[in-house]
């Protein structure tokens, strides 16, 4: 029974194993978002890098969707004026130009 139970949790579980991610015991704040987010990069099929705002202001976050959602890259997404892409952890990678960056990990919500 435990194990079935196990099981059942595991598989409900959003799939947000990444290198480099960490993600908060409790969810943060909004990041400011005007306009739509801009897929860079697709790191797996329901996360990607992408770009929010324009330049001086622009932020780049990582983009994660729970809901079997897959990125391309370029897309646009909009984000609904009654939600916000809140920050739920932070994403270490290094850039090709050996550059460590440290963005915030957030989900539409």
């Amino acid at each position: 029974m435990i194990l079935v139970g196990l099981l059942i949790y595991v598989a409900n579980e959003p799939n947000v194993s990444l290198t480099g991610l960490t993600i908060f015991s409790e969810k943060g704040e909004c990041i400011v978002t005007k306009g739509e987010l801009e897929i860079l990069q697709v790191l797996k099929p329901n996360m990607a890098l992408a770009e929010v705002g324009k330049y001086p202001n622009r932020i780049m976050v990582l983009l994660i969707n729970n809901d079997d959602k897959a990125y391309y890259d370029n897309q646009k997404i909009s984000i609904p004026t009654n939600k916000c892409a809140r920050q739920i952890g932070t994403y270490r990678y290094t850039t090709k130009s050996d550059f460590v960056k440290t963005v915030p990990a957030v989900v539409i919500e």
